[in-house]
């Protein structure tokens, strides 16, 4: 499963947008709502950004048992074609050495798969619960 650690970025290697931010914050804790985008740092879009990149890197990791994932818990989840073509831009942005994984082909169709999503989620919402409260990010 993914690291219990997420990279951090600079706000110069931020790729996504405060509307992205929003996306994907709903993607991973749909319970949870997101400040509205002019009110979120680039902590906090930061903390979005690094989400991602860790599922799609996390889910290129499991390729070697996809096979079996897949017969079992490994599809990739229906609310994911919301996020889907902004994905696709990221990692077309993103550098690649930002990825363990996941290699430039594995890129032009990035995919997240579902216990990957609940792992990141379970692991990080209490990160973003406590921004929601307090108005400090630490991850």
């Amino acid at each position: 499963m993914p690291g219990n650690e997420l990279r951090h970025f600079s706000k110069d290697e931020i790729y996504i947008s405060p509307q992205d931010v929003n996306l994907i914050l709903r993607f991973f804790f749909t319970a949870e709502k997101a400040p509205p985008a002019d009110q979120l740092t680039v902590d906090d879009q930061g903390f979005a950004q690094a989400l991602l990149l860790e599922a799609i890197d996390s889910s290129y990791a499991m390729t070697y048992v996809q096979e079996i994932f897949d017969a079992f818990y490994g599809k990739i989840p229906t609310e994911f074609s919301a996020i889907k073509d902004m994905m696709k831009e990221f990692v077309k942005k993103a550098a690649k050495t930002w990825f363990d994984h996941a290699t430039g082909k594995d890129l032009s169709n990035p995919k997240i798969y579902i216990s990957v999503k609940n792992w990141i989620a379970a692991n990080f919402r209490s990160a973003w619960v406590i921004r929601l409260s307090t108005g400090e990010l630490t991850y």
